[in-house]
């Protein structure tokens, strides 16, 4: 081996020295949150009182999370009625928007799917007063109706988005075959294209059941008591009125981040797997 290949290998370690370093340091600054989180919810309310967040727990309360679980259960089953109906629903209407968007050459489809990618990234905020309005008009204030059709209006360009962007990686022979063997466009959609472009929408669910189970605003708006309410604002809930109860909100928090942590730890590779295959066609 040569000095200039030697010079050349000692850079390309020193590089991965300097880049392993710089993930660990992120992670572990990622993390401090965390820890806070996990120690906070272990603490008496004698030891938040002191506000010394990164100090372990002198004993761990593990009934906090008894009562942490003991009020958010009830919203925790509302936002998985809510969040699975809505999931399952744009992944439906997104998807056959995506195929009719991708598939189809008609004259409007460039702008179209160019004006969903604007929508997708809009707040919402901006039309809440509306949103409101309209729910009061169809009387579904308050339901899970009413909520499910208003996270799927909302979320239904996202899944839009992403199936269509990755259905766009399929390649057209294989529609083109499937119509000369006398496969319908709907059949070839239900029978041929969901299965083989199964990551991609394994990558949109979890995108919006994530967003729709975080979600907090159209939580509080649009329901009226505990009948409806998502976990979200039952967790804001938790702090209390007088005194702020942190160490019972951050185990409601550890709670209710379960959910989103499991989705990914036995998703994740499909949601990976997704990603590269959309990018990795063409």
């Amino acid at each position: 081996m040569g000095f200039k290949e030697m010079g050349e290998d000692m850079k390309e370690k020193h590089f991965l020295a300097v880049s392993g370093f710089l993930v660990i340091l992120l992670a572990l600054i990622w993390l401090i949150p965390i820890y806070a989180m996990m120690s906070t919810s272990l603490k008496t309310q004698e030891e938040v009182a002191i506000q010394r967040y990164l100090t372990p727990p002198q004993k761990l309360q593990f009934s906090n999370y008894i009562h942490a679980f003991s009020a958010l259960k009830n919203g925790l089953k509302n936002s998985f009625i809510i969040s699975l109906s809505s999931t399952f629903l744009c992944l439906l209407v997104g998807s056959m928007a995506g195929y009719s968007l991708t598939g189809f050459n008609f004259r409007f489809a460039t702008p179209l799917f160019f004006l969903i990618v604007v929508v997708t990234f809009l707040p919402y905020h901006i039309i809440l007063i509306p949103i409101t309005q309209l729910l009061k008009n169809l009387s579904l204030l308050n339901t899970y109706q009413g909520l499910i059709f208003i996270y799927l209006v909302l979320n239904a360009p996202m899944a839009t988005l992403i199936t269509g962007t990755f259905f766009m990686k399929i390649p057209p022979e294989l529609e083109e075959a499937a119509i000369l063997d006398g496969c319908k466009p709907f059949k070839f959609y239900l029978k041929i294209l969901i299965p083989v472009s199964l990551p991609g929408l394994v990558s949109a669910a979890i995108l919006v059941f994530i967003q729709i189970y975080n979600e907090f605003l159209l939580g509080i708006v649009l329901t009226r008591g505990p009948d409806v309410k998502p976990v979200m604002p039952f967790l804001a809930e938790l702090k209390g009125t007088q005194i702020a109860q942190w160490h019972i909100q951050m185990a409601g928090a550890a709670i209710t981040s379960i959910i989103p942590v499991l989705v990914f730890i036995f998703l994740g590779r499909f949601f990976i797997s997704g990603l590269m295959a959309g990018y990795g066609k063409g």
